[in-house]
Order: C-alpha cells, then structure tokens, then sequence
C-alpha cells in the first residue's frame, strides 16, 4: 500500500526552492556600508588638514621680511644702464673702442669701430662708423651706428669696410658665428655733420639679379664668404652680376688696387690646392692658375701694388710658402727658401695674418698672437727677418695704411707712424 504524502514537508521543500530575497533589506544594508567608508574618508582628511594647517599658516604669517642685501662684490650692479648719446668718458662702466677695419683716402679715412661697455655678465656694443685719420677731425657725430647686430649683446668678427665709391662704403661682417651681413652707405654730404643729425645703421645689401655695365673703376665684392662675386659701379653704388672665377672657397683681395684688376685667391676645384685667379676685364674672363703646392691653412693670401708683380703666402701649422707672379698671375714661380716662423710663434693655426706691399717694394707680414702682433720684414720680397711695427694689424688704404691698434695709427709708406685721431663716438643702447 503506498505511503501518503507529507505535503507539509513538501511545501517546505517547493517554498525552498522558489524563494527571492528581500531586496528592501539589501538596500539598506549597502547604504550602510557606503555610509561607513565615506565617514572614513572624511576623517582622513581632517586628520591630514589638522597636520598641515599650522605649517601653512606659519609660512604664511610667520614669514620674516626679506633681508636688504648689498651689492655683491663679484657680479657688480646688474641693474642695465640707461645710455644716451655722449662721450664714453663720462658713463661709470669700463668702456672700450676697438678699431676693426678702415678704408678711403689718407689723411681721411674711414673707420669701423666696435664701441663696447662692460656691464658685468652683459657686455654691451654698437659698431659704429667714424671719421679717423692724421688730422683733427671736427666731425661731432658717427656716420653710421649699432650697425649689422641685431642684439648689442651679439658677438661680430671678420669685419671687413670697402670703400666702393668717393662717398659710398660697404662694412660686412659675421653676426654670432652666423654668416656674413652687409650693409651699405653714402658719405656725400656728411663730412659736416653736426650733433643734431642721428646717424643711420646703413642699407641691408641683398645680391643683384641683373647683369649692369661695368668699367675700370669698378670694383669686386662678395657678400658671403667664399660666395659669389660681384661687380660694384663707383658711379651710383649699384651691383651687378658678374662671371665667377673657375674655382673653390672663392675670396676677393679686397686690398688690391682697382687700377690692379680683380684679383681672387682659392682652391683648385679637382685637387683643394691654393690658386689665385685674375680678372683686368672686370669678370668677363678669368686667367686661372693652381700653385704646386697641398692645401694650407686657408686660401693664399695675395698681395699686388700693380696688377703684374705679385706674391702669394701659402699658410701652414709651421711654415709660409711663398709664390711670386711678374706678369700678372698668368706664371707663379715658387720662393724654394719658405718663410720660418719666429720662435716665438708654435703655429700659425687659428692666428689672424696678412701681408702689405710698401711703395719702396718691400714687404711686410704680421701675424696676431692674443694682444701682440709678431712682424715679418722683407727688403727683396724672398727672404723675412723679425721686425718691429705700430703694434696692431694692417690694412692698406688709399694712398697709405692703417694700424688698427690701439692706438690706432696711420702711415704713408708703412715705415713712419704716426697716432691717429678718432672722431667721438655714442654709448650702446
């Protein structure tokens, strides 16, 4: 007989299995929780704000007034000066005038002179343009000022002034190790200038597109180093395109005379060897020529008087080789007794150097060592013996030569020098 079913104990057992939780009662509980883990947030905060207060409002309320310090004996006042156009004498900083390049017509040249006031950690410079020769000058103002920087803090070197007209004159130079700048200007008019007049900082020189007629006056130009030459009319100052020697690292002999033709030294093109190249028809043909010997420090430096005797220096670390042209560079015969150097003097690397012809034919080389200048004299233009000189590089001028020592000084016939005067020049802004 079957058994009767416990359908209490079923009804459990279904009941079990089908049940759903009550989830009013699980809400609550999780707010709980939330509720408890926030509490604890917010007391760590407080906890943390009752540790930082107090230093915060000490720093901001306990702070000492700050020390009224002297100045300091190393970096002097940095303070930047506030200068107006006047004489150096009177400004209280250290001031220096260097003369770098001069040009024109002795007794009255032309000079670029780098203006330069020593505030300690910001040394401060305009170059500026002048009138400099052996006779007072009345000229009160410069010609030309804070020419080619941009900034009186840049460093400039390598300047170089041509004098490519009777008033017009180009200056160039490199501007912080970048490459060369020119600016031109015109000196016609301005030999009386008075106080009142504000000098002007010259106009940019761009290279010319067109190719303008050129005659025996005219000079050759670059406008970047070892760039393209070109021709510059004496009448009006305007460039023009001209037909470029047949080699490398071109460099014009801005020294020679323009009665000389242009004169150019370089480097072969296949082999780096030093050449010189020479134009008498103002770039419309070139005579080529590479002298039998390697590479040096740089180009030949290259020195004419007349257009058909002519010498050039080949530089190396401890020796000059010497080359000599008689008919206007078209054959270079080697001087086979090189130019020693002075035993003083390690090496030419990394040392300014030039070289001059004198009316009387006899040489002269310098080269800079720090501040001294060592000088090289030569009676024959073949053998050279130390020498004393005016105490600065030397460039040629018309009619004479400049010292841009310091003093600066001018001569004739480079054997007599006498001190040059330097009109006054204005205070770097």
């Amino acid at each position: 007989m079957r058994p009767d079913l416990d359908f209490r104990t079923l009804r459990a057992q279904i009941e079990a299995a089908t049940w759903v939780p009550d989830f009013t009662t699980l809400y609550r509980r999780a707010g709980r929780v939330k509720m408890r883990d926030r509490m604890a947030v917010a007391g760590a905060l407080v906890g943390t704000l009752a540790v930082l207060a107090p230093v915060a409002l000490a720093g901001v309320f306990g702070r000492p007034a700050p020390a009224v310090l002297g100045p300091n004996p190393d970096l002097g006042d940095l303070t930047a000066p506030t200068v107006s156009p006047s004489t150096t004498d009177n400004y209280k900083y250290p001031t220096t005038k260097t003369v770098l390049a001069a040009a024109g017509d002795l007794p009255h040249l032309v000079a670029a002179v780098d203006v330069c006031v020593d505030v300690p950690q910001a040394r401060r410079c305009s170059l500026q343009v002048i009138a400099m020769g052996s006779e007072k000058s009345d000229l009160a103002a410069p010609y030309v000022i804070d020419a080619l920087r941009t900034s009186p803090l840049d460093k400039i070197s390598g300047v170089q002034l041509t004098r490519i007209g009777a008033g017009a004159y180009m200056l160039s130079g490199e501007v912080s190790g970048g490459s060369r700048s020119s600016v031109r200007f015109d000196l016609t008019g301005a030999a009386k200038a008075s106080p009142s007049q504000s000098p002007g900082q010259g106009q940019v020189v761009i290279g010319p597109t067109e190719w303008l007629p050129l005659g025996a006056q005219d000079r050759a130009v670059q406008l970047v180093q070892y760039g393209d030459l070109f021709g510059v009319r004496a009448v009006d100052g305007e460039l023009s395109r001209v037909g470029q020697p047949p080699m490398a690292r071109r460099t014009v002999v801005s020294d020679a005379p323009v009665t000389a033709g242009w004169w150019v030294a370089g480097a072969d093109l296949h082999s780096g060897a030093p050449a010189v190249s020479v134009s008498t028809d103002q770039g419309h043909s070139w005579v080529a020529r590479t002298l039998d010997a390697p590479p040096g420090i740089d180009v030949p430096t290259v020195v004419t008087q007349d257009g058909q005797n002519a010498w050039a220096f080949v530089r190396y670390s401890r020796q000059i080789r010497l080359f000599r042209t008689v008919d206007g560079g078209r054959d270079w015969r080697e001087i086979h007794d090189p130019v020693e150097l002075p035993a003083a003097l390690k090496t030419l690397d990394n040392h300014p150097f030039g070289a001059l012809i004198r009316p009387d034919r006899s040489l002269m080389l310098w080269i800079q060592v720090d501040n001294d200048v060592l000088f090289l004299d030569s009676n024959d233009g073949e053998r050279f013996v130390t020498e004393s000189g005016p105490g600065g590089a030397i460039t040629p001028v018309d009619n004479g030569f400049a010292s841009l020592g310091n003093p600066a000084r001018v001569s004739s016939d480079a054997h007599a020098w006498q001190e040059a005067d330097l009109s006054p020049t204005v205070l770097p802004n």
